[in-house]
């Protein structure tokens, strides 16, 4: 029993990744680094995208987020000098209903392929970038594609361009391979914040009627890389940035580095849970490895990481607004919410109307 506690405290102590409050990282079979996690549900199988290896992408499969099964490459490796040959990374998947659309960065441009599984194997679309090196409207670099689909069936396309600090923008989608002229930027970077010049990696999150968007701010390479998020009325802005940013910061204490570039999925309990990836160590550099964490609205309609659980808070409310087991109450999450853009929280046969 002492060699099994020995073991046990060591692990925690040089992984700190294991500290109970974040939870452990996930254990992806074959993967050697993991980041940018992209998690989406299909007839009951969850199918993770990461980054990688950066040539191709790559998919885990699991039935509880928990346990995951290498399901091999998705998307291979492209011959060298095509415009999408390295530098490949945060892939994300989603579906008309129909097909699945695989959008992802390649050189700083953003991609779009398609297949007829989430499985894949997805073949590209078009022989040259979707967004970006003058395609779609954008002439610069264009990275960290995410597709929201609204409750009306209209999609929107979000990503990180240049300005020339990195900023989200978004766009109407026509279809899911075609985007409309207007791009607004929605969020740009503070200098001196926590941000410090970078946001990427957006992800939309509905709840009652809000419309919150999350961002990665900081360079993904530091231990100070940090989640946000701002809130508006409509998915095209305009957006406020939430005045308690960030939601998911670094603990160095807990040995928790450089949290970052999330997506959220509704998992099999039910509960939104977010999605991310965090440094191994604290070290400049990009070896990641991926968690899983509830994903909480409180009674004034914050959002927050659960970390052990989402537990209703508001400063004048009640506990009578807590369910016994600590949820936000039912009629402050009810059907309008929250729902997430992933394939778990809509509805499969209807896909993107655009």
């Amino acid at each position: 029993m002492r060699i099994l506690l020995f073991i046990l405290s060591s692990l925690v102590f040089f992984h700190g990744a294991a500290w109970a409050g974040y939870g452990a990282p996930l254990w992806l079979p074959e993967a050697e680094t993991a980041a940018d996690p992209d998690v989406i549900e299909a007839e009951g199988v969850y199918y993770l995208y990461p980054t990688s290896t950066y040539v191709d992408v790559e998919c885990w499969t699991s039935t509880d987020l928990f346990s995951w099964t290498y399901a091999g490459v998705v998307w291979p490796r492209k011959p060298a000098g095509s415009w999408n040959d390295n530098n490949v990374w945060a892939p994300e998947v989603h579906t008309d209903g129909n097909l699945y659309f695989l959008y992802y960065a390649a050189n700083n441009f953003i991609g779009v392929a398609q297949a007829e599984t989430p499985a894949g194997p997805f073949e590209d679309v078009f022989d040259h970038p979707f967004v970006g090196a003058g395609f779609n409207g954008v002439e610069g670099h264009a990275i960290d594609a995410h597709v929201f689909r609204d409750d009306d069936g209209r999609c929107y396309f979000y990503y990180a361009g240049y300005e020339p600090f990195s900023v989200i923008r978004v766009a109407r989608m026509s279809s899911m391979t075609a985007l409309e002229e207007e791009h607004h930027t929605v969020v740009r970077p503070g200098f001196w914040n926590w941000e410090m010049f970078v946001t990427e990696g957006p992800w939309m999150v509905k709840n009652q009627g809000v419309y919150y968007l999350m961002y990665s701010g900081t360079g993904a390479n530091l231990p100070y890389y940090s989640v946000g998020y701002a809130t508006a009325a409509d998915p095209q802005g305009p957006f406020a940035e939430y005045g308690g940013n960030p939601i998911l910061r670094y603990d160095f204490a807990a040995g928790f580095y450089g949290p970052g570039h999330n997506s959220a999925v509704t998992g099999p309990d039910g509960r939104l849970k977010i999605v991310y990836h965090t440094k191994i160590d604290r070290a400049i550099g990009f070896d990641r490895e991926i968690r899983i964490n509830d994903l909480c609205f409180n009674t004034s309609g914050e959002m927050y990481v659960g970390y052990d659980d989402c537990i209703a808070f508001d400063d004048d409310a009640d506990d009578e607004q807590a369910d016994d087991d600590g949820a936000v109450d039912d009629e402050a999450q009810d059907d309008d919410g929250p729902h997430s853009s992933g394939p778990a929280d809509r509805d499969e046969a209807e896909g993107c109307g655009c």
